[in-house]
């Protein structure tokens, strides 16, 4: 069993309010002072609107840098210093072959947008590596379902692990400091249920970062049963699927036991009783 925190995240009411869009069913979650996203373009065009949620609107001025295409389509943005990656929420599995984009709505602190955001402003505040949460909107339909988009910044100079490793090979401290990473993100309480390979960035300064935290959660205290060894168990099977696919893809069995034990070096150091638990689970995992 995962034991879930008590108390959900919400976001820190000084630092954001959520906006109603008049003569609509829309509403915005965006920073309370604009000039916290770009101190040097303090004015009307750097506070969030509808419009910032729209491709159409970036792509009129130019300011779509790039795409990503998985589940969805992913926008890349530079809007003058500011560098952002506009994503919807999409469903997944077998029911997003009926419904692609609408969820049931239960408040505003339910929404996906609004949990993620919150999720990453706390993850933040515990001085991990993620990216800043920049606006959120939240459209409702006939009461019952809503639709949300999120803009986020986007992490300067950086590639996944995924494209370095097609590439070439990371150096081992590389491996061990991600490691590192992971493990203070679990003695946070942060679950990140699809920790893979492409969701773990590399930039140019060799500083790692996590992103892509929807539907993860946060739990009163890393649980010795299940959930980060299911983290890493994930990150494994990842690794292995990209292997499979690019026979030269660059990552040894060396290179994953550097991970773990940083991960497990981490772990010791500030809560040896929960490593000793699962260390064994944590050895058997293999890529």
């Amino acid at each position: 069993m995962r034991e879930q925190a008590s108390t959900p995240l919400t976001l820190s009411p000084e630092a954001w309010s959520t906006q109603a869009i008049p003569g609509s069913r829309q509403c915005l979650i965006v920073p309370s002072d604009a000039t916290t996203l770009d101190s040097a373009q303090p004015n009307s065009d750097n506070i969030p609107t509808a419009d910032w949620f729209n491709a159409e609107y970036w792509q009129a001025q130019g300011k779509i840098t790039g795409t990503n295409t998985g589940r969805g389509i992913t926008y890349f943005i530079q809007h003058g210093k500011l560098s952002m990656v506009l994503r919807r929420y999409l469903r997944g599995g077998l029911i997003a072959k009926l419904i692609k984009q609408s969820f049931c709505f239960a408040g505003i602190a339910h929404t996906r947008v609004y949990q993620e955001m919150a999720l990453l402003e706390y993850m933040r505040s515990c001085d991990l590596p993620v990216p800043r949460p920049i606006a959120g909107m939240i459209s409702r339909h006939y009461g019952l379902v809503y639709r949300n988009s999120i803009l986020i910044e986007r992490i300067a100079n950086a590639q996944d692990l995924h494209a370095y490793l097609l590439q070439q090979a990371l150096p081992e401290h590389t491996w061990t400091a991600l490691g590192h990473v992971i493990a203070r993100m679990h003695l946070v309480g942060v679950d990140h249920h699809d920790l893979n390979i492409e969701n773990i960035l590399l930039d140019q300064q060799d500083k790692l970062w996590l992103i892509d935290f929807d539907k993860c959660g946060v739990f009163a205290q890393i649980s010795i049963k299940t959930w980060p060894v299911d983290n890493i168990a994930r990150l494994a099977r990842s690794i292995r699927k990209q292997h499979t696919l690019h026979p030269t893809y660059h990552v040894s069995a060396k290179d994953w036991t550097a991970l773990l034990s940083g991960y497990q070096a981490r772990l010791q150091s500030e809560a040896p009783e929960v490593i000793a638990e699962f260390s064994d689970k944590l050895n058997a995992i293999r890529i």
